[in-house]
């Protein structure tokens, strides 16, 4: 590295220009796509939320499922076109997540409602105190103090269903065997991929010509469209488990956009 880009980086100069690397017209095409199916399903979300006011916890949290989807679907897109497709699949890994916690809320909704929100106050809290210890000075919100005022359980787990994602993924089988063949084949992978597990390395440093293993820092296209093929169909999944918990949103759009993304990827029967 030159003294001169040394110090260009050393500056921050790169957080103003963000590196863009080179797409195939494939790729591009492929990431307009995909945004034609996040706008869809924004654009869904928005009018339904217009028209009827979410007025059910289960509805309220269906959404909420969905909303994170489509976040993560563009932040997907995002980093893909930025040539970040390997790191994306972070990303990736937690969409997958969501939609197999939300199909195993799906399976029991009103007790398993129950124990989300129950779960969702706890963590506000922990949250809220996190950030007293943190002096980040936040304005105590109402609903906060009304749970300062309650009792609360301490060592709750990780998960709201005291489940791992891999066991909750296992008792939805039955249900939803795409999703849980989804989970199956690429939750190992994602994992390896999101910790920087040794499997992964080859994206990060090469061998070339029989010399020492030089380090790649260029982009990782080559997994771009995996990640958006991944993305795109397990946020439109999330969905559609949200339409049936509730959600009152018009799918058809959403699937007629998902059905001409498929085509350009090379899966036209999704």
């Amino acid at each position: 590295m030159s003294a001169a880009r040394g110090r260009e980086i050393g500056d921050g100069a790169w957080l103003h220009h963000p590196p863009q690397w080179p797409l195939s017209p494939s790729d591009v095409t492929l990431l307009q796509a995909a945004e034609v199916v996040g706008e869809t399903i924004e654009a869904a979300i928005e009018s339904a939320a217009t028209a009827v006011p979410l007025d059910e916890e289960i509805e309220l949290i269906a959404t909420f499922h969905a909303v994170r989807a489509l976040r993560c679907l563009r932040a997907v897109i995002v980093s893909c076109r930025a040539g970040y497709a390997v790191e994306s699949s972070a990303i990736a890994r937690s969409l997958l997540e969501d939609a197999v916690s939300l199909r195993y809320l799906s399976l029991k909704p009103v007790s398993h409602v129950r124990q989300w929100l129950r779960f969702d106050e706890t963590r506000s809290l922990e949250y809220w105190r996190l950030s007293e210890r943190l002096g980040l000075g936040l304005q105590k919100s109402d609903r906060i103090r009304e749970l300062e005022s309650r009792r609360r359980s301490v060592g709750n787990p990780v998960w709201w269903s005291n489940k791992t994602p891999s066991a909750m993924a296992r008792e939805i089988k039955v249900v939803d065997p795409d999703l849980h063949q989804t989970f199956k084949a690429l939750y190992p992978w994602l994992s390896d991929v999101t910790h920087a597990n040794i499997k992964t390395t080859n994206n990060y440093y090469f061998m070339r010509d029989g010399r020492e293993p030089a380090l790649r820092v260029g982009p990782s296209d080559h997994l771009l469209h995996l990640m958006l093929d991944l993305t795109v169909g397990v946020c439109v999944k999330t969905c559609l488990i949200a339409h049936e918990l509730g959600m009152r949103v018009e799918v058809g759009p959403v699937l007629d956009a998902k059905a001409g993304f498929d085509a350009l990827s090379g899966r036209p029967d999704g």
